[in-house]
């Protein structure tokens, strides 16, 4: 997990995803979007999708007031 400033990347799945949320870690400084979580994540397998979903529905009741954004 990579936090910055107020925003928060959740990386679910390989290696390349971890790459990738430095890299969009790194988007949302440079374009000054706060108080975002991202949740970057696969949907290769039935599970994977699963646990995404699950993660969504946690954080969302966890954190009313933030975006959340789910790419993978």
């Amino acid at each position: 997990m990579t936090q910055n400033t107020d925003n928060e990347i959740i990386t679910m799945g390989c290696r390349l995803n971890g790459y990738e949320s430095d890299v969009i870690a790194q988007n949302l400084t440079a374009e000054g979007i706060s108080d975002v979580i991202v949740i970057n994540s696969c949907a290769v397998t039935a599970e994977a999708v699963r646990q995404a979903r699950q993660t969504v529905r946690k954080l969302s009741k966890k954190n009313p007031h933030k975006k959340i954004i789910v790419t993978g």
